[in-house]
């Protein structure tokens, strides 16, 4: 009998009650049972936010708590990027943007030579004979077509070529070395 009648210490950091403990009303203490408070809650909507007022974009302050900043693109980054994407939609108008470089670089043109001085520089070639001369004139007509038929292939007006040919020596990449060539 003695068993049942022992006694159970209670401590003094048991937990003997619980409740809930409102901050917004001054630490107020609820009863642990209370089923729902009434709080003021801000509900997210999607919504558009225009950019520009007055046709200005809005200040740096503004767009930051937006989340939002202004990125400046260099002429460099913005065509080094559009370049090689030409390139890379097109990989054979590197290999004929080359070959007119070649034929630029054989008669000391510059990238931006005009069809004039292209015509005059090999009509002006004493080491070719007339013949070699209207073969070369031909083979540079056919280049410059293939360039145009490759520039458009990319998306770009193919008619465009001949303007952007500066640029497309500017940025050409770096051709890729084959394993005769290191040989």
């Amino acid at each position: 009998m003695a068993e049942e009648t022992d006694i159970i210490e209670e401590l003094d950091t048991d937990i003997v009650r619980r409740t809930l403990v409102d901050s917004t009303a001054g630490g107020a203490e609820l009863d642990i049972r209370t089923p729902y408070v009434i709080r003021q809650v801000p509900v997210p909507t999607r919504m558009r936010i225009p950019l520009y007022v007055a046709g200005e974009l809005k200040s740096a302050e503004e767009l930051a708590e937006l989340g939002l900043t202004v990125r400046e693109y260099t002429r460099l980054e913005v065509e080094t990027a559009q370049y090689a994407a030409l390139y890379a939609a097109n990989p054979t108008l590197a290999e004929r943007v080359r070959q007119y470089k070649a034929l630029l670089d054989a008669y000391g043109l510059a990238a931006t030579a005009t069809s004039d001085e292209i015509s005059a520089a090999i009509m002006g070639d004493e080491s070719r004979t007339d013949a070699e001369k209207t073969a070369a004139g031909a083979a540079l007509l056919t280049l410059i077509h293939d360039i145009e038929i490759n520039y458009q292939e990319t998306g770009e007006p193919g008619l465009d070529a001949w303007a952007a040919l500066p640029k497309l020596i500017k940025y050409l990449p770096a051709a890729a070395e084959t394993p005769e060539q290191e040989a």
